[in-house]
């Protein structure tokens, strides 16, 4: 259950790891100086991209929103309502602006263009926040909350792939080197506040897909408790 408490633990926790992250990277201390011992490490253990060049595309927002929004406008019209549609969209928002905001504010470039470069725009391609490690967490876990019922062995299969699937997205990065670790890190964070906040918010609006999708009243009381 995200009561009011859980989420202002939760989302305080994850704000304190990213402003810890952005402190090391700016600050170029001992978490950056091992990013660049990790991308070194990863150009010895994968001199090609192989697998991972592929498997890194579950975090790529193109293809995320190719799926989920078919999907999510079937479901609205289905229901006669925006609300699926619209808590993704917030997500999406959310998280795309958080990010952002920070990859223009650290300025941090990509481990294939150069090290240590900060604050230099002339490329176009920033790396802090990563937006694949934030759209794992924000997006997936969004259509993970929206499709499973609360309190069911379905939902929490949902979170458990969702945890692998992070996993699977911040490993292939680090290997095929597109990102620091640090950059997966805080990108995981923000993910997680967008899809946290945008829970709490449709739970305390009334808009929790168990609340407007047809169930029965029995389903209804037990989505109260999410």
């Amino acid at each position: 259950m995200l009561t009011p408490r859980r989420l202002t633990i939760s989302v305080t926790v994850l704000t304190l790891v990213v402003a810890f992250m952005i402190w090391q990277v700016v600050a170029y201390e001992w978490l950056a100086q091992a990013d660049y011992r990790a991308v070194q490490t990863a150009r010895r253990l994968a001199p090609d991209k192989g697998f991972f060049k592929y498997s890194v595309h579950f975090g790529l927002r193109g293809m995320l929103l190719t799926v989920f929004l078919p999907i999510l406008s079937w479901v609205a019209w289905k229901r006669r309502s925006w609300v699926p549609l619209v808590g993704f969209l917030i997500v999406l928002l959310f998280e795309t602006g958080i990010t952002g905001a920070l990859k223009l504010s650290i300025g941090r470039e990509l481990p294939w263009q150069s090290w240590p470069l900060m604050g230099r725009l002339e490329t176009g391609e920033l790396g802090f926040p990563s937006g694949h490690a934030t759209n794992v967490p924000a997006l997936i876990g969004y259509m993970v909350w929206f499709f499973t019922a609360p309190q069911t062995r379905v939902r929490r299969w949902g979170w458990v792939l969702v945890a692998v699937l992070v996993v699977v997205v911040d490993v292939s990065s680090w290997m095929i080197r597109t990102h620091w670790p640090t950059d997966l890190y805080a990108g995981n964070a923000v993910g997680l506040i967008a899809l946290l906040t945008i829970i709490a918010f449709m739970n305390a609006s009334g808009l929790s897909p168990w609340a407007t999708a047809p169930q029965t009243q029995e389903v209804h009381r037990e989505s109260l408790d999410d």
